[in-house]
């Protein structure tokens, strides 16, 4: 364990204006005072950077660069990090507090956690509560949910800078979501994890560096979704393309295989994530059948799309979604 160590906050931003002294003050205000600041600037044109300039913090390392992205700019960020910690916040997000102190203490006990998030409160200008982001906190269970989606908040997450650079740092190919692609690696190496604390405000609004969707290739999430089931299992199925596809609705992509074959799939992962985790074989099983009700649902959805004219067979699937609790997107912890 290290006395105090420094956390390099790293803060992208680009055209940040509206609400950047929020997230700046956001951080100065932390309990934990060992770290630092970094600002980079990726090329904004408004008035970003008379906003940080007029801090006098020396806590606050500012930098200016021409425009390359995000996962380029987090990249920069890391290279110009001196700290033991990676935290990371965006230019819009309010950090409650006690982030810090909380993610720093946990991180120092438990050194086989690669990577930790918090949970959001999420809100916007006109409410001040929209809903709650309130991912796993058990690595067995984000080991799984991984396989199908983005279980981290990107605003929240701390990790140690020696585990980034051993793994390369953030991914700048447009096929994948940059942070979803570096959890999935840092999951590979060894455990990721959440605490069940709200420790940050996230700002829901269309705007902003970390936002848009627009420079992501269209099928960048289920791209990662189908990467990681493979590698978990070490091999390449025809199912793990249905199951991607069918969660994340892409039902032109999929084959028409059929509900054993898929649920089988889902019995493997839960198998071999339990074989990782043998203690939490209990809640890895509890999961699979979460999966299991959306997977159905989806599939009863498709059956409905092709049978639009046979009331009778509609009136059976709408029956089965409702008497099965089945639910397009619901995963609870």
């Amino acid at each position: 364990m290290t006395e105090n160590p420094l956390v390099s906050v790293i803060m992208p931003l680009y055209n940040a204006e509206a609400y950047l002294r929020e997230a700046i003050d956001s951080i100065l205000a932390q309990s934990y005072p060992h770290f630092e600041l970094l600002i980079l600037n990726d090329g904004s044109s408004d008035a970003s950077e008379e906003i940080c300039l007029s801090y006098k913090d020396p806590r606050i390392r500012y930098h200016f660069h021409k425009n390359i992205g995000l996962a380029g700019t987090l990249n920069k960020g890391l290279e110009l990090s001196n700290g033991k910690y990676i935290a990371r916040q965006d230019q819009d997000d309010i950090a409650h507090r006690d982030r810090f102190e909380k993610q720093v203490a946990y991180l120092e006990k438990h050194p086989g956690v690669l990577l930790l998030g918090t949970r959001a409160n999420v809100f916007s200008d006109t409410q001040r509560f929209i809903k709650q982001h309130d991912h796993a906190t058990y690595p067995a269970l984000l080991k799984f949910d991984l396989l199908f989606d983005n279980p981290f908040v990107h605003s929240t997450v701390m990790f140690r800078k020696k585990d980034s650079d051993l793994i390369g740092g953030y991914n700048t190919d447009r096929s994948y979501f940059e942070d979803y692609e570096l959890w999935s690696r840092f999951a590979q190496r060894g455990d990721v994890a959440n605490l069940p604390d709200v420790l940050l405000e996230y700002r829901h609004h269309d705007k902003g560096l970390s936002k848009s969707t627009n420079y992501f290739k269209e099928d960048a999430v289920l791209n990662q979704s189908l990467l990681n089931m493979e590698n978990l299992m070490g091999q390449k199925k025809e199912v793990y393309h249905e199951l991607a596809a069918l969660y994340h609705w892409r039902p032109e992509k999929c084959k028409g295989l059929s509900r054993k074959d898929l649920f089988l799939a889902l019995q493997e992962f839960a198998d071999r994530i339990g074989t990782l985790y043998p203690n939490d074989r209990k809640l890895v099983t509890g999961r699979k059948k979460q999966y299991e009700k959306i997977i159905l649902y989806r599939l009863n959805i498709n059956q409905r799309r092709k049978f639009p004219d046979n009331k009778l067979k509609m009136f059976f699937l709408k029956v089965e979604n409702k008497l099965k609790g089945l639910h397009p997107n619901v995963i609870n912890d």
